[in-house]
């Protein structure tokens, strides 16, 4: 059974979501109807016009790529030029079009984790610079009795994850004082009355996405007819970063990796910017244009960076910092992710009857 768009963008959250992206990247959905019926999808690299005709050739409804196609705001639309063919084509089908970019660039599983296990490293973490995401704490007063219980509901609506690890929060016993109304029906106490409960104060991360259904899970399951509850803006820095930096399978001359670079990736012309003769233990791996991290992974303690395009002026840096660069191309960098993320949304909608074909990929 087909689903639309509008679900096809929910399974994408989950893989990775769209406030992971880099400020300014315009990933979600470019082109189409969120209510659009899809049935076959089609995921690439970029959103060119080979790469749309493919998508009709295979009758696919939808479009992923991982560059955007309209990436700054554009002053029109022709025919005569790459992008303005591209749209045409893609209105003409009446295709779709969705960019995944930096969010899965830094997502678990995604464009530079794929890359790090395709050289073959060892002991994978991340480096380099992150999103920041709007996040906010939620601080709420219950019953000593009800405490897991809110935590529970809390947590099953998005709150709460740090990390590698869900359901985090702090909770610390206090006393509330309330006098109850005419009118009121409390959970403790009498009308009229002054009344001191044992409470718990709970608070849990939340983002910002989910802190309206973090909010109503939390009401549903509180005791309280009115709830005492506060809302603090906090702001997360580099959560999930760009980079992955690891070891390799055993040390090499530089000389040596990049013969060994150019087998992993499929790419005999993959050059390197630096000393020949340095031994490299750690490698640091950037996909796509990732040479500006070179300070960054020098930070990390890597003897070398992999990335797919090189700026000059860092060719020159490589040699300043003694941090052998590798330009390994910025398809072949990128493209084992795109296919890692056609294969994850293979499995997703596997229920639904949705074929995921992968461009660059057996399939």
């Amino acid at each position: 059974m087909a689903i639309t768009v509008r679900e096809v963008l929910r399974y994408l959250h989950e893989i990775a979501p769209t406030d992971w992206a880099f400020p300014n990247d315009p990933v979600g959905l470019q082109i189409g109807d969120p209510s659009q019926r899809v049935e076959r999808i089609l995921v690439a690299l970029d959103p060119d016009p080979r790469t749309v005709t493919n998508a009709r050739y295979r009758d696919c409804q939808l479009l992923i790529t991982h560059h955007p196609l309209i990436f700054r705001p554009i002053s029109h639309v022709r025919f005569d030029d790459p992008v303005g063919m591209a749209v045409q084509a893609l209105c003409e089908a009446k295709i779709a079009l969705i960019a995944v970019h930096t969010n899965w660039d830094v997502a678990p599983g995604g464009i530079n984790d794929t890359l790090a296990e395709l050289v073959g490293l060892q002991e994978i973490r991340p480096f380099g610079k992150g999103p920041s995401r709007q996040h906010y704490k939620l601080v709420v007063f219950t019953p000593t009795e009800h405490t897991d219980a809110v935590i529970d509901a809390m947590a099953d609506a998005g709150a709460g994850i740090i990390g590698l690890y869900r359901r985090c929060a702090f909770y610390a016993s206090g006393t509330g004082t309330y006098e109850p109304m005419e009118g009121a029906n409390p959970y403790q106490g009498q009308v009229g009355k002054r009344e001191h409960a044992k409470e718990q104060r709970i608070e849990m991360l939340v983002p910002s996405e989910r802190l309206e259904a973090v909010i109503q899970a939390m009401l549903r399951v509180h005791p309280y007819e009115e709830v005492a509850y506060d809302i603090y803006p906090l702001q997360v820095r580099g959560e999930h970063m760009l980079g992955r930096v690891g070891a390799l399978p055993k040390p090499m001359l530089a000389s040596e990796l990049r013969e060994y670079l150019a087998e992993r990736l499929g790419n005999p012309y993959v050059r390197v910017y630096g000393k020949p003769n340095k031994l490299v233990r750690v490698l640091a791996v950037v996909g796509g244009a990732g040479s500006e991290y070179l300070a960054d992974a020098q930070r990390a303690l890597a003897d070398a960076l992999l990335t797919g395009e090189v700026r000059h002026h860092h060719t020159w840096e490589a040699w300043t910092r003694d941090v052998v660069l590798f330009e390994g191309g910025h398809a072949e960098t990128e493209t084992p992710g795109v296919i890692r993320l056609a294969e994850r949304l293979r499995t997703l909608l596997a229920p639904h009857n949705v074929e995921v074909f992968a461009q660059g990929g057996d399939s």
